[in-house]
């Protein structure tokens, strides 16, 4: 990779971002209140619920709830640059399905619309979608997998300490 391709990248990268706090500070939207938030905002936190909703469907374990909930105090805990590059993912991925050709918000699509969506962000030609959906993925399979809930389904006992 050269440097001028490397600039260009972190550029884009730069700017997808401060889109994405930007487009979710100017497009709020109805989002209630959730007790227990430290990071993450309402609207933030039902973004990661219909992202988790989607990427654990079928799975046995916690709610998704319960796993934005541990996300949101994972985030609490990692230093504020990473916490708002998270926090503007979320707020790309909810106004990202006009870009896809969807109309409406990621949270308010039907669930087969939303796949859609993700399946978009993981196969797209542009590599900060990719790696943005490989975040979230990560993000919600760490939240799923940390709940003892969720050990019965993979056939883990559970840590033996």
């Amino acid at each position: 990779m050269t440097r001028r391709r490397l600039l260009k990248l972190s550029l884009f990268g730069s700017l997808a971002f401060s889109s994405g706090l930007l487009l979710g500070s100017l497009l709020p939207g109805r989002y209630p209140p959730v007790p227990g938030l430290h990071r993450l905002s309402p609207k933030e936190h039902a973004v990661l619920v219909a992202a988790a909703r989607r990427l654990l469907d079928g799975a046995w374990g916690p709610a998704p709830e319960a796993v934005a909930l541990w996300v949101d105090g994972y985030l609490r805990h990692l230093p504020a640059p990473l916490g708002d590059d998270v926090r503007a993912l979320l707020h790309l991925l909810e106004h990202s399905p006009p870009l896809s050709g969807r109309r409406g918000r990621f949270t308010a699509l039907p669930p087969e619309a939303q796949d859609l969506v993700l399946r978009d962000w993981e196969r797209s030609p542009r590599a900060l979608r990719r790696q943005g959906f490989q975040a979230l993925k990560s993000l919600v399979c760490l939240g799923f997998y940390q709940d003892p809930g969720s050990y019965a389904a993979i056939g883990y006992s559970g840590p033996l300490v």
